[in-house]
């Protein structure tokens, strides 16, 4: 008797070759699919890694603001700088506008540091040179260039910094900073 081939049944000489068909299918598919787990992984690091960056940049902000916040100078000798209604009698410097590095100082997972430039843009640093009038003679800076930075855990250098900024503090003759 001869065997009738239908649609249906497979020809002794094609059998299998859907078997590997599948194979080769469900191996293309689990590529794919291991490709989208390593996505969502770095999608997810990505994420982390914005969540810190705004940490930092909202520390970053709140520092520069704290340290624009504060007097050039803190009293004024012959003048009722502070508004108390007596004259001063001396002149000092907030600590934290003293020249040099400040920090590290931590703050949750993040530090910042800063560091303060005395800068001197005019010749005459006498206060009897000055243009203006109400200092005891001495040196005087009247502009500081500040340089804030943050750093992640376990980092303080200004090179490894998550967010930084810089700006000009300056002292004027009124006793208005700006």
């Amino acid at each position: 008797m001869q065997q009738v081939l239908s649609g249906n049944i497979p020809s002794p000489d094609t059998a299998g070759y859907t078997l590997i068909e599948v194979l080769i299918a469900i191996a293309i598919f689990s590529i794919g699919i291991m490709a989208m787990g390593s996505l969502q992984t770095a999608s997810l690091m990505s994420t982390g890694d914005i969540g810190r960056g705004t940490m930092a940049m909202a520390l970053l902000d709140e520092q520069a603001e704290s340290l624009k916040a504060l007097p050039f100078y803190l009293t004024v000798n012959g003048l009722d700088y502070d508004g108390n209604g007596a004259i001063d009698g001396s002149t000092t410097q907030p600590a934290a506008l003293n020249g040099g590095t400040h920090g590290p100082f931590i703050d949750g997972p993040l530090t910042f540091s800063y560091q303060v430039v005395d800068d001197q843009p005019i010749a005459p640093q006498n206060a009897a040179d000055l243009p203006f009038s109400g200092l005891p003679a001495g040196n005087y800076s009247v502009s500081k260039t500040i340089t804030v930075w943050v750093n992640g855990p376990g980092s303080t250098s200004q090179a490894d910094a998550i967010a930084e900024a810089e700006f000009v503090k300056v002292w004027v003759a009124d006793g208005v900073e700006g």
